[in-house]
């Protein structure tokens, strides 16, 4: 029975890496505790087209006939702010289709206002807002997956119109690399921003959660029981006041809610306290 398990996971994970162009390197699901982040990608899963094989659900098809932008290519992550919908768009991993973010008015018309991060963006995952501070703009986190970094974009006012002035195609600032130190990731996923700005980040093959001032300067890191695979994670108050991120776990099919410890802008890690598992 656990071995039949092991194997499903196994299947699973490698449809994961050829849909998302996930690199080959973490295919065997060892993790490794090494730092070579090469990427492979496979731009071979094309996507489908509605009423053509290839798997798309009515659902998707009838988005599409609402207006909704169907120029998407692996579309992975969304974020609602000021009227504009942001979606990373991992794209075919290539210079016909490269990684971006695709600005789109929130309003009933659903339509597309632009792009940004092309030529920068390696493989755009999870999104998260950065408040702004009164002396500036607030900031797109981009986890750039493919690149092991975070990437930020300052976003200028919309006015509520939906109809945003787009950041540049060039972040304003980089945080992180690849490694296991501290700071550096190896293929982040998702992010998150606590209430006191605080940027949580969960690494897909770095197994770990880590937590970021809003400067970029590592705080703290934590490993969830079982150092499986981590996914998508959301940032918030736990039913005692305190500060928890919920971060999913993709290898053991469930969600680790850990609690945290917060003064200022620093996190620390309740060391008293394991991740809670949520089945």
């Amino acid at each position: 029975m656990v071995r039949m398990k092991e194997k499903r996971r196994e299947e699973a994970a490698a449809e994961y890496a050829r849909l998302l162009l996930e690199e080959r390197g973490d295919g065997d699901g060892d993790g490794g505790g090494g730092e070579d982040c090469g990427n492979s990608a496979d731009s071979g899963a094309a996507a489908g087209e509605c009423g053509v094989g290839g798997g798309v659900s009515d659902s998707r098809c009838a988005a599409q006939a609402r207006g909704m932008h169907s120029g998407l290519v692996h579309p992975w992550g969304a974020l609602l702010h000021e009227g504009v919908l942001y979606v990373s768009d991992v794209g075919g991993a290539s210079e016909e289709q490269p990684g971006r973010v695709v600005a789109i008015d929130a309003s009933e018309s659903l339509a597309r206002i632009g792009s940004f991060g092309t030529g920068h963006l390696r493989l755009p995952a999870g999104l998260a807002l950065l408040p702004a501070r009164d002396d500036g703009s607030a900031e797109l986190i981009v986890a750039d997956h493919g690149a092991h970094c975070l990437r930020a974009f300052a976003l200028p006012p919309s006015g509520g119109q939906g109809r945003a002035a787009l950041p540049s195609d060039e972040p304003s600032r980089v945080i992180g690399g690849c490694g296991r130190a501290p700071g550096l990731f190896h293929a982040p996923v998702g992010v998150a921003v606590g209430r006191d700005r605080t940027i949580f980040v969960s690494e897909f093959s770095g197994r770990r959660v880590q937590a970021l001032t809003a400067a970029g300067e590592p705080v703290a890191v934590f490993e969830p029981p079982g150092r499986s695979r981590l996914m998508g994670l959301a940032a918030g108050e736990a039913a005692d006041g305190s500060v928890a991120v919920w971060v999913c776990d993709y290898d053991a099919d469930m969600l680790h809610e850990l609690a945290l410890e917060t003064t200022g802008r620093q996190a620390d890690f309740d060391e008293g306290k394991e991740g809670a598992c949520v089945v």
